[in-house]
């Protein structure tokens, strides 16, 4: 098994929805990451904070709200909200959950795009996969 981190909204109180609808000319992709890692953290007291060895799963920041203007074409990258603590490379996968009419993702590059042709929708339940690819 791989080295993961994952973005989900399901597994995080308080998140909100992956997708939602704005306005009937605008919708917003609103995505969250759950945990992390923080390498070398500041303990409490004198004791030293402890910074884990080996490989360490990619850690996720929380992505902002994003809005996908109807009629206008355009992609929203999420590489800067996902990294890698030993600097592996890290590749982003999506599941299954279809998004809206119109939005796609680039798994490659890395973002959302949107056509500018589909009509605004609302969805929920994606989950975000980033992978260094290493035990």
């Amino acid at each position: 098994m791989n080295n993961r981190g994952i973005s989900t909204m399901d597994a995080c109180a308080g998140r909100r929805s992956f997708l939602k609808a704005l306005t009937t000319t605008t919708a917003a992709l609103a995505v969250g990451a759950c945990g992390g890692v923080k390498v070398g953290d500041a303990g409490t007291g004198t004791t030293p904070p402890v910074v884990p060895t080996g490989n360490l799963a990619p850690v996720w920041l929380t992505v902002p709200t994003i809005t996908f203007t109807q009629g206008i074409a355009s992609s929203i990258s999420i590489a800067a909200y996902v990294s890698d603590p030993n600097g592996d490379a890290v590749t982003i996968s999506k599941n299954a959950a279809a998004l809206p009419a119109g939005v796609s993702f680039d798994a490659a590059n890395k973002r959302f795009v949107y056509d500018g042709v589909g009509a605004v929708g609302s969805t929920t339940g994606h989950v975000l996969t980033g992978d260094d690819g290493k035990p």
